[in-house]
């Protein structure tokens, strides 16, 4: 009887993840960047892999509007580690770096992090920023492989358990487009299913639960009898 109750209260915590994570999803639907996330069963949300799957391009017009049109994520780092990121929303903070702008980390370039001028710049294809007619920096693109997993780390940004792959490897290099943010790629339709669906499990579950303390109960009274 308790390995059952043990197999019931695994699957009850299991849809809670699903629900939060799935709560989580419809959070972010309109959140550039934001890749859906699935639960991983017993996982704790914290342990949701991501959906690397790209997400439709908005045009915005703004220059510090950043999109990777296929493969591959923007880099960052703190003194806590590195993240990736296809939020491509970004600023210049008061040292003249860019940062993203959901989380206020700067951008990593290929030399490091990237400073620019007052006044406009250009960012091409290959992550070329340009002031002037000058190139001032590139912009670093990151390729995890296939069997990598990213977890959200919240603003944005995803923690990458796995190791890195060659672009070539994963269709290509991803080409920037300035004047785009990619959008987040969940349909709230859909998680809205999906939440309904883990509600009705964790209530059938429930039902079942107390029905089993009502049978144990009433074994426990009828064996008191004797």
């Amino acid at each position: 009887m308790s390995e059952l109750l043990s197999v019931m209260a695994a699957s009850m915590q299991a849809d809670v993840n699903r629900a939060n994570t799935v709560a989580q999803n419809i959070a972010n639907s309109n959140t550039a960047g934001y890749k859906r996330l699935f639960a991983l069963g017993d996982a704790a949300q914290g342990g949701a892999m991501a959906d690397t799957r790209q997400g439709a391009m908005s045009r915005t017009g703004s220059d510090l509007d950043l999109a990777i049109e296929g493969a591959g994520y923007f880099s960052a780092q703190d003194p806590g580690g590195g993240y990736v990121s296809r939020g491509g929303a970004l600023r210049q903070d008061s040292r003249g770096r860019l940062v993203l702008a959901q989380s206020g980390l700067p951008l990593d370039g290929e030399q490091g992090e990237i400073f620019l001028r007052p006044g406009a710049f250009r960012v091409d294809e290959a992550g070329q920023v340009f002031q002037g007619e000058r190139v001032v920096a590139r912009i670093k693109l990151v390729y995890p492989a296939k069997d990598a997993r990213l977890e959200a780390a919240g603003n944005g940004l995803y923690r990458l358990r796995g190791a890195l792959a060659d672009p070539k490897d994963l269709g290509g290099a991803g080409r920037i487009r300035q004047g785009f943010l990619e959008m987040s790629n969940v349909n709230s339709t859909r998680e809205m299913v999906e939440l309904m669906e883990a509600t009705r499990h964790l209530e059938s579950v429930q039902k079942a639960v107390q029905g089993m303390d009502a049978v144990w109960d009433k074994a426990l009274r009828t064996m008191g009898e004797f």
